[in-house]
């Protein structure tokens, strides 16, 4: 699109065909993004349980059968007496005006509608949004529940014009919902006709009502509100309170302690079971409050309850504005499970929908492989196989594509944020692969970075499959393997940076070992090679990590020798990650930093000698901002703005080193405030940047570009 790219400094390109870029980058750090979603698996496990899924009682596991309108007048019946209203569905959740269809509906000699919760008559004029979501009831009549011929009428007529469902609402204006068509024989809970959308953890209609579809929720962690169980309320032993003698706070808990028998000078590991609890979790009791306004201007008296430490919290984090106050309190919060999904993200009757005693979200936590097998197995009847024939193809010709990646150690309910920089682009390339696209110029970043040897041979092949397809990639790599395996090498340098920028040899990977110049060549014949050190330093000290149980780990325990250069090695999917990323950083963290992360499951870390730093270096990009760049980031830029500061022209006009900072007023350019670029909005057009008229990208204004050092400025 418009403005998206520079134009390349060239003078011209030939037989250039359309062009996709697979990139190394992360996919979405959206949460509600996973493996399934990013690879469109998931878009056709949707519409397979939709159409030869088997729903089944949560309650007592049993499929569910249709009901006749009579039936559904008996259950009217049983649940509600006195007056009923029947209605029928017509619209649910929905975008339109729907002007013509109240036309019809008064034409037909219906008198009223319930339009979004609201009673109408069809005469009325109703005005509705168009781009909003609107629910439409169609009101039959309104019966005394003894009427029983009446009833079956007003549910047969319902069940006909809504598609078999019903609804009936008393005079507690509770809506019963029932259906002709699937309901348990038992209990009598009803589902609707199986849709797609019930089955995505995106749309109100399929995800779970407690975590909404996130299958986690951020609760505050009482260890995290009193971390210290040695310190008393006065020494500061409640973390959420910054200064616990300033303010009231001191003596509305000093009032609680009182009432429950304890002071605010008792440590928190003497409090009996019952007086923590009420301090964390409140009480109902009435208590006697007493606050004294500073510099005793006045006494006020009340009694209340006390709501608790952790509902105080969380009260505090709902009501407030304020980033700030929202970013400082989620510093006591934990991450964890939705108890309600248990993680699942749906509701409890749509994972009551099987194919062969699977629910989808068992099928998406089976792993790539396992899947496989999974859709290889499965049962179904002539009728379900001729209606899944084509989604099932599919589904297995993509999840072939993954394993063929090396990602079949993957579940497809992993989510995307997870996922490594090489992961996220063997999964584009097995999208791409899915789409059969032809004639299209692929360029690729690095493809085997992160991958196992033994699964380098796969991923060649996937290349080669897309390549015999009509397909062009130009693949950017270092790996041995495939530029053995390229039809055409081209070899760039001699040198980087400043050093490089030719080509020095071109040909096949054969033609390239040959070559005098090429420094790529002289590896690849052997000429030149790493030599393997004659002597390994070794360590008398280690650190020991023991019962690792993280995601794939078996209780495992590591011996990491000190002072030494380790390598943690395995095929993709291994548990390295797991072991080094998920459980020994985190806990090597808490153990030096006293760090509120936690760290995988394990049992106990041990050290040999003292650590005094853990420092992860990983692949995550340095830049927090648009104005970062390595000047920036290693500080460099701190010291030559002191070096422009003391120069005589900066002395003579008054600059200080804030003068040379393009983050603040004074010395940036003001037109662009700093940036360089100017940022021009499209509608319904990606932004355009362009370069700023004033300072020519620079960033500063011309004052201070006129202070210059060793003739720079």
């Amino acid at each position: 699109f418009l403005g998206l790219m520079s134009k390349p400094d060239v003078d011209s390109i030939e037989g250039l065909s359309p062009a996709i870029s697979i990139e190394q980058k992360s996919t979405s750090k959206n949460p509600r993004s996973t493996v399934g979603t990013v690879t469109e698996i998931y878009d056709y496990l949707r519409l397979l349980y939709a159409r030869v899924g088997v729903a089944y009682c949560p309650e007592h596991n049993l499929p569910i059968i249709a009901q006749s309108p009579e039936k559904i007048a008996e259950k009217i019946e049983e649940e509600i007496s006195g007056m009923v209203t029947i209605m029928a569905p017509l619209v649910r959740k929905k975008k339109g005006t729907y002007q013509q269809l109240f036309k019809d509906l008064n034409k037909e000699g219906f008198a009223r509608v319930r339009v979004n919760g609201e009673i109408y008559r069809t005469e009325d004029e109703i005005t509705l949004e168009r781009y909003k979501m609107h629910t439409i009831d169609l009101v039959i009549d309104r019966i005394d529940t003894t009427d029983h011929s009446r009833i079956v009428e007003a549910c047969e007529q319902a069940t006909t014009r809504s598609d078999g469902l019903v609804i009936a609402v008393g005079e507690d204006l509770i809506d019963h919902l029932y259906s002709a068509k699937m309901a348990c024989p038992i209990c009598g809970i009803t589902f609707e006709e199986l849709q797609p959308r019930m089955f995505s953890f995106n749309s109100p209609f399929g995800a779970c009502s407690d975590c909404k579809g996130l299958g986690i929720r951020m609760d505050f962690d009482h260890e995290l509100i009193i971390p210290d169980k040695e310190k008393s309320i006065a020494e500061g032993a409640i973390a959420t309170y910054r200064n616990f003698l300033d303010g009231y706070r001191s003596q509305l808990v000093g009032a609680v302690a009182e009432h429950f028998g304890f002071t605010v000078h008792t440590p928190i590991k003497d409090l009996t079971p019952e007086q923590l609890k009420v301090l964390m979790f409140g009480s109902p009791e009435q208590i006697n409050f007493r606050m004294s306004y500073k510099q005793g201007q006045g006494t006020w008296s009340h009694k209340g309850t006390w709501e608790g430490l952790l509902p105080q919290a969380d009260r505090l984090y709902q009501q407030t504005e304020s980033e700030y106050r929202k970013r400082e309190l989620e510093k006591f919060m934990r991450i964890t499970e939705c108890p309600v999904c248990h993680g699942k993200r749906l509701k409890d009757t749509v994972l009551a929908v099987r194919i062969s005693g699977h629910s989808i979200v068992d099928v998406t936590d089976l792993s790539i492989t396992a899947g496989i097998r999974f859709f290889e197995t499965i049962s179904l009847t002539d009728k379900e196989t001729e209606i899944a024939k084509q989604v099932l193809k599919e589904i297995q010709s993509r999840l072939l594509f993954l394993q063929r990646v090396g990602l079949g150690y993957l579940t497809l309910s992993r989510t995307a944020g997870s996922l490594s920089g090489g992961e996220a682009q063997r999964i584009r390339l097995a999208t791409q692969i899915g789409s059969n696209l032809m004639g299209v110029l692929y360029v690729l970043d690095e493809p085997s970075i992160g991958l196992h040897q033994r699964d380098n041979n796969r991923l060649i092949e996937t290349l080669r499959q897309l390549r015999d397809l009509g397909n062009t990639l130009i693949v950017v790599e270092h790996d041995e393997d495939t530029i053995r395996a390229a039809d055409w090498v081209i070899d760039m340098g001699p040198g980087a940076g400043t050093h490089g920028g030719q080509v020095v040899a071109e040909g096949t990977p054969e033609e390239i070992e040959l070559h005098p110049d090429s420094l790529t060549g002289a590896y690849l014949s052997r000429r030149m090679q790493i030599d393997v050190p004659n002597q390994r330093r070794t360590s008398t000290r280690y650190i020991t990590i023991t019962g690792c149980r993280a995601n794939n780990l078996k209780g495992i325990s590591a011996r990491i020798p000190m002072g030494t250069l380790t390598l943690i090695t395995g095929v993709s999917g291994s548990g390295k990650s797991s072991l080094i990323y998920d459980t020994l950083y985190p806990a090597l963290q808490k153990a030096v930093y006293n760090s509120r992360v936690e760290a995988g499951a394990h049992e106990e870390l041990l050290f040999d000698e003292e650590v005094d730093k853990v420092i992860v270096i990983d692949q995550s990009p340095i830049g927090r901002t648009p104005r970062s760049n390595p000047a920036t980031y290693t500080k460099v830029f701190d010291e030559i703005r002191l070096l422009f500061a003391e120069t005589k022209e900066a002395k003579m006009r008054g600059y200080k080193s804030g003068r040379f900072s393009f983050n603040v007023k004074g010395g940036r350019c003001e037109a662009c405030q700093g940036d360089g670029l100017i940022k021009i909005e499209m509608n319904f057009l990606p932004d355009v940047y362009i370069e700023c008229e004033e300072c020519k990208g620079t960033r500063y204004n011309r004052e201070t570009l006129e202070v210059k050092y060793k003739g720079k400025s």
